[in-house]
């Protein structure tokens, strides 16, 4: 391989990586709570906010993205909340969230700044050739894992349960406001955790920087939906796929203005071959 793609293979695949946090927040959220939360892309900002926030006060990096995956949490919290407590429209209570967190951040954060020379989650290891493609591999993948096996355990069937038949979870005197609620807990802070570290792996934080965030997270995401296989292994494969594409365009000398109408014509690209291969499924099986 020619040095000159090697470096762009690299960066494809590290951001390939950090994006396939919000991939699997998305999935977890719209696919298997049937909840199209659009706090993620807010939550995506907050998380770098506070992390960038924290690093230059001298917090310790690791510390500074639990403490941005806590609050990412909150912020799902109160989506789940508008919905299930004041009767929100799903859409608008993430609207709202998306909404107010963007102030947050900037009042956390300012509206851009840099890093500098504090330390983040790859100094460490700054010295050891691709470490910081494979940190973020090994916290991607570990971070899969962790999904793949909470979603067999009880409750992670009760909560795959209430996206598929909220009646059944009522049955069994379970509450599904709660189930709700936790997911998209569990997705904010996922959205946050993402924001935290690319953050600490670019260097800088711009409150504009989560803009668009959730449509390249959704055409990641249905990009999985495609390849056969467990969704939460696979969103790692469909971020990395979407960056691809993105890398493509940029090659041809397309401008970088163009590439949130590119994600928008590929998610109709996307939808359009799905309705055939279901069209397609129906006619050989009549």
């Amino acid at each position: 391989m020619s040095s000159s793609f090697l470096p762009v293979i690299v960066g494809i695949l590290e951001r390939g990586f950090i994006g396939s946090f919000v991939v699997m927040a998305i999935y977890l959220a719209s696919r298997i709570m049937k909840f199209d939360d659009f706090s993620i892309e807010g939550t995506f900002g907050l998380g770098g906010a506070i992390v960038a926030w924290s690093l230059l006060h001298n917090t310790d990096p690791w510390l500074a993205l639990i403490l941005g995956m806590i609050c990412g949490g909150f912020s799902g919290c109160i989506t789940g909340l508008l919905h299930t407590k004041l009767g929100l429209n799903k859409l608008i209570s993430g609207i709202v969230v998306t909404t107010m967190l963007f102030s947050v951040s900037i009042n956390i954060a300012g509206a851009n700044v840099g890093l500098g020379n504090a330390k983040t989650i790859f100094t460490f290891a700054q010295n050891i050739p691709y470490s910081t493609l494979i940190i973020l591999c090994l916290f991607t993948f570990i971070t899969a894992y962790l999904f793949i096996w909470y979603m067999k355990t009880e409750n992670g069937f009760m909560l795959r349960s209430t996206g598929i038949n909220e009646q059944f979870i009522t049955s069994l005197g379970k509450s599904v406001p709660f189930y709700i609620t936790l997911s998209l807990v569990i997705a904010n802070s996922l959205s946050a955790l993402a924001g935290g570290v690319f953050v600490q792996y670019s260097g800088f934080y711009s409150a504009f920087g989560n803009v668009g965030i959730l449509i390249s997270a959704l055409a990641g995401c249905m990009i999985a939906e495609l390849v056969a296989g467990n969704m939460f292994l696979m969103a790692i494969l469909g971020s990395i796929i979407y960056q691809l594409i993105i890398a493509i365009t940029i090659e041809l000398q397309v401008e970088p203005s163009w590439q949130k109408l590119i994600t928008g014509l590929l998610i109709v690209v996307i939808l359009v071959v799905k309705k055939m291969e279901s069209k397609k499924t129906k006619g050989l099986n009549s």
